[in-house]
């Protein structure tokens, strides 16, 4: 049987303590203040039958935060109004909250109608039908009943365990969440929270991550209705006595989760509605308490469809948060006027790790409004399309999704199969980006190229580093040399030394630069082992020596000259006809001076010593002291 959370709401003095008192026989306020003022202010808990806990939450309006991370987890609403007063502002303000933290399920306790005449608590109860049309408690049983008398207590208790039965067990994502709503320390044990499992389970001598302080606890002990269990599955009140960490440490609002998935944020995107007797309108970049879960964080609302929202309208925002939050997508949340603090509104998390956004921008409207679906797969592939060239591992996207590892694998490869998305190795696990992105990257850097070889007809090719800068949008190295490798398999690039080209790129020289080239290659043949330089060819022929050097260096790329310094050049056939004298005269006397080479090639030491050097890099010869000898 699945656990299942009772939360209270109403205003405040409707009786909320003293019907649960009157239902379990307990009393959850606890604080000396509570039992002093009569007024609950933190949340207090009845562990009601094996599987059953009942939040109980304040109703003053100063309390309503508290009242927010009591509810944030409930399955089941136990609505409580008082007969005598009807509905009062905080009874319409939680009804809000609980709406927008998405309770489906309620039952209302019409209470103190011993206070009151029949006909009058008829009226109230016509009241409430009015007012809880169109939220989930419409519809919804009303039962009249006294705390104090006991009045209709039985028939409500009965009510509540068959609504209870109705209650559907929670989804699991797999992955192990709890918000903590209580820290505490107990002697001889150290550092206790609480909370309900969201998702996944813990167990004993679990390590998990605390979160947002990105901090490895341990997991002493678990607790579940005050015993002593090995594992908290979903949906379970839960005591967690953790290792590694002093009670000042954690604070209420804090995660615990399972380690890998879950990172604090300070952007959330989300669909926001305003109460439709929202004291006012919501301005761009109004700033509101934002209440997620058990935490509350101070927030600017970017309005990313319009100017100003306006009480019962929604609107797609990105929430620029003052301090780090913790969320998942699907998260409900509540938010609450700055000053005075009023609640606002609502809505859910659409996306906990989003870019920052400019306005009013189409494309990325339509995509928030594509990752509103429930399809998970859909909503995956929306985010690899949105996230363009940067790749996510599975792992990232099953943070980002609330979802475990193993289904994020299953829908990645449903997508892949698909071929909507494209996975490669990077840094020892699989990243994946959107098709459509992989497939514009490959574009983009062919286009990049074509434009380079246009501008530069002379080169033979641009530096992998200096051409990922010259495609659009940047891609990050790991996935812009993954597309580089795949287009060289598919022969679209060819390497050119450390240089790309595109397939079809050939070095074209036009009418002035094919006439230097010609002029180059005689001068350098007349020269044979004593050629002029590329700085007295320039003054030669009287040519700009920008563009002999160009010329020249595009000679030397498709293999015309070969460089041996900055302006020394020789044709390829001179250079095999002094490599063949050497040899022979190395293979009848051993060793060769330097001066003995200038004298057997003709030239002067200007070119003997760079052409020496020229064979010994290419292992023809090898130096040793003032000689060189055949090498091998």
């Amino acid at each position: 049987m699945s656990h299942v959370i009772i939360g209270t709401a109403g205003h405040i003095d409707h009786g909320k303590t003293a019907l649960v008192k009157a239902l379990t026989g307990i009393d959850t306020d606890t604080l000396p203040q509570e039992k002093d003022r009569g007024v609950t202010i933190d949340i207090g808990f009845a562990y009601w039958k094996d599987h059953v806990t009942i939040i109980d939450v304040p109703g003053h309006e100063r309390f309503v935060k508290n009242m927010v991370t009591g509810v944030c987890s409930v399955d089941l609403a136990l609505f409580v109004v008082a007969a005598d007063d009807g509905a009062m502002p905080q009874t319409r303000e939680h009804l809000g909250i609980l709406n927008f933290l998405g309770v489906r399920r309620g039952v209302v306790a019409l209470n103190k109608v011993d206070l009151v005449e029949p006909d009058w608590a008829e009226l109230v109860v016509e009241d409430l039908r009015d007012l809880f049309e169109g939220t989930f408690l419409e519809g919804a049983p009303i039962v009249p009943v006294s705390a104090v008398t006991g009045e209709g207590i039985e028939a409500f208790r009965s009510l509540l365990e068959k609504e209870i039965g109705k209650v559907e067990a929670r989804p699991d994502g797999g992955v192990f969440r709890l918000p903590v709503d209580r820290v505490f320390s107990v002697r001889g044990f150290g550092t206790v929270v609480t909370g309900t499992v969201l998702s996944g389970r813990v167990r004993v001598k679990d390590v998990v991550m605390l979160q947002p302080a990105d901090r490895a606890v341990r997991v002493r002990g678990v607790q579940v209705h005050g015993r002593d269990v090995d594992t908290a599955r979903v949906g379970h009140r839960a005591a967690i006595n953790l290792a590694d960490v002093e009670v000042d440490q954690v604070a209420r609002g804090d995660l615990l989760a399972q380690q890998g998935y879950f990172s604090s944020t300070y952007m959330l995107d989300a669909r926001l509605r305003l109460l439709a007797d929202a004291p006012v309108s919501l301005k761009n970049r109004a700033r509101v308490h934002l209440h997620l879960g058990p935490r509350d964080v101070l927030a600017r609302v970017v309005l990313l469809e319009a100017d100003e929202l306006h009480p019962g309208e929604s609107q797609l925002v990105q929430f620029r948060l003052e301090g780090r939050g913790v969320a998942a997508r699907g998260d409900r949340f509540v938010i609450r006027r700055y000053s005075p603090v009023q609640t606002l509104g609502g809505g859910v998390v659409l996306d906990a790790q989003p870019v920052k956004h400019r306005r009013f921008r189409e494309d990325t409207l339509e995509r928030l409004r594509g990752t509103e679906v429930e399809d998970p797969t859909r909503v995956l592939g929306l985010r690899l399309k949105a996230a363009r060239f940067r790749a996510h591992s599975a792992r990232d996207l099953a943070a980002a999704l609330g979802l475990s590892l193993s289904e994020t694998d299953e829908r990645l490869q449903g997508l892949l199969d698909e071929g909507h998305a494209f996975g490669f190795r990077h840094a020892g696990e699989t990243a994946y980006v959107h098709a459509d992105s992989w497939q514009s990257l490959l574009t983009r850097i062919t286009e990049a190229l074509a434009i380079y070889h246009r501008a530069n007809p002379l080169k033979p090719g641009v530096s992998p580093s200096e051409i990922r800068t010259r495609v659009e949008g940047k891609p990050p190295a790991g996935i812009f040399e993954q597309a580089v490798d795949h287009l060289l398999v598919e022969k679209a690039l060819l390497p050119s030394g450390p240089l790309l080209r595109l397939a079809d790129h050939r070095i074209r020289f036009s009418g002035d630069q094919g006439r230097i080239r010609e002029e180059i290659l005689a001068l350098l043949q007349a020269g044979r082992a004593a050629p002029p330089d590329l700085n007295e060819i320039g003054m030669h022929l009287a040519e700009d020596a920008v563009e002999v050097n160009a010329v020249a260096a595009a000679m030397q790329a498709i293999g015309e000259i070969v460089r041996l310094d900055e302006n020394l050049v020789f044709p390829p056939r001179t250079l095999d006809e002094i490599e063949q004298g050497l040899v022979g005269y190395l293979r009848r006397n051993r060793e060769m001076s330097v001066s003995a080479f200038r004298d057997l090639v003709g030239t002067t030491r200007k070119y003997a010593v760079p052409l020496l050097n020229y064979f010994d890099n290419k292992g023809v010869t090898l130096r040793k002291g003032d000689v060189r000898v055949l090498a091998g």
